[in-house]
């Protein structure tokens, strides 16, 4: 390879990494004795949901397909359910659009050719909380969030990670 190669070649990817566009496949499980109510999503004006998630049941999953418009852009989002039995958010602690609690919030923005995506989850005080990363490639991620029922599950991480 030249030496001419070798510098073209790091800034080719540079480039194609930094138009791709983003995905994230989000996986939500219910370790609840209590059904959790899908309330709403909302994304911003650079994504969709192909997927949006359900309702799910006590020992049941759900998931969400974040998807951006177009390339090189940042994206951000909201999914939101009902879980009245084990508390409720106060909503002056409530993330805009957001109105019950547990959430899911993402973001992810893209700042010379990098990405960067975080995410955020708001439960209503008396859950646990298990979040592992499947995937995590350019462009792509996969993430599993298990919302738990203390009592039952003290470690909601450990729990999240044997399913």
């Amino acid at each position: 390879m030249t030496s001419v190669m070798r510098t073209v070649l790091p800034l080719l990817l540079l480039v194609a990494t930094a138009q791709a566009y983003f995905t994230a496949n989000i996986f939500v499980v219910n370790l609840l004795n209590d059904t959790m109510e899908f309330m709403d999503c909302a994304v911003s004006v650079n994504g969709t949901l192909p997927i949006t998630p359900d309702s799910i049941l006590p020992q049941k999953v759900t998931r969400f397909y974040v998807n951006t418009t177009e390339s090189r852009e940042d994206v951000a989002g909201y999914c939101w359910w009902h879980a009245p039995r084990y508390g409720i958010c106060d909503p002056l602690f409530l993330p805009a659009p957001v109105r019950s609690c547990p959430y899911i919030g993402w973001q992810r923005t893209v700042i010379a050719g990098q990405e960067d995506i975080d995410f955020e989850v708001k439960t209503p005080g008396y859950m646990g909380i298990g979040d592992l990363t499947i995937t995590k490639r350019i462009g792509h991620l996969s993430k599993i969030y298990c919302f738990c029922d203390p009592d039952v599950y003290p470690d909601c991480q450990q729990a999240c990670a044997d399913l």
